[in-house]
């Protein structure tokens, strides 16, 4: 390529109608192969994404996460018990946020549901108040669902105790790596 090519092509470059094939940013410099296809994005891809599922997915969402490889990785950084126990009672706490952020949510939602029950009966329109109180009831199985949730973590039993024994799993994962490397392997 010529040094008068090079200009060339970045004049052409600025032109709106005309796409060089060199643009795409996931392509390698003189090849036509995706980057996509073979490396495997790291940024973020193990954090929630908090923005685009409702207060209700997110608590769900949270206890569903893989908490044994978050477990194993502290491990490995810290290999320490008052360590793990903190974690844990993180775990739970950012889990108990994100339960009181949904019933804050449903209970706002419930006075909007309930404005609009009261003022359609007054308009006779039966079939749409009847479709509001199914919404109604709806929200307030979630809440009595949330209260059962809260109970369960402070027992540490029902669906949340999956997420500690993932991370305490994980965590000892760890600790047995570390001693199998740093100990076990080791020749003396």
């Amino acid at each position: 390529m010529g040094i008068f090519d090079f200009f060339r092509k970045s004049n052409t470059a600025n032109d709106v109608n005309e796409v060089l094939p060199d643009e795409n940013p996931n392509q390698t410099e003189g090849n036509n192969i995706d980057r996509d296809l073979f490396v495997k994005r790291v940024d973020g891809d193990d954090q929630l994404d908090l923005n685009s599922e409702t207060s209700w997915q997110r608590i769900f969402s949270r206890i569903r996460k893989d908490y044994e490889i978050e477990g194993y990785n502290d491990a490995l950084s810290t290999a320490d018990n008052k360590y793990r126990n903190d974690n844990l009672e993180i775990l739970k706490l950012d889990l108990e946020t994100d339960i009181q952020e949904a019933e804050i949510k449903i209970k706002e939602y419930l006075k909007e549901v309930e404005f609009h029950i009261n003022s359609r009966k007054k308009a006779d329109l039966n079939d749409l108040v009847e479709e509001l109180e199914s919404k109604k009831e709806i929200c307030l199985e979630r809440l009595n669902k949330m209260k059962e949730l809260k109970e369960q973590i402070k027992s540490e039993s029902g669906t949340p105790l999956r997420m500690m024994l993932a991370y305490k799993r994980g965590f000892n994962k760890g600790l047995a790596a570390l001693s199998v490397a740093n100990i076990i392997n080791r020749d003396i």
